[in-house]
């Protein structure tokens, strides 16, 4: 089910603010099971846990890029 049909009856900043709230939570499945990142938010008890994360998504979500889309100069 997309976060379209789940959210249909909520106002536009309310579906923003879940659907960021749900993208967030994969991202961080996601780099967690490919060891990119050591913690699930949800399974932490660290306040600063998701401080941690906000530092470090950009260099995760480089990381897929690069794994999805490899440089092709980085062989030479």
């Amino acid at each position: 089910m997309s976060t379209r049909k789940m959210f249909a009856g909520m106002d536009a900043e309310s579906r923003y603010f879940y659907e960021k709230i749900i993208n967030t939570a994969m991202l961080n499945m996601y780099a967690v099971d490919h060891q990119l990142f050591d913690t699930r938010l949800c399974d932490s008890d660290d306040p600063l846990i998701m401080l941690k994360w906000k530092e470090v998504e950009p260099l995760i979500m480089d990381a897929i890029r690069n794994q999805v889309d490899p440089d092709p100069d980085a062989d030479k």
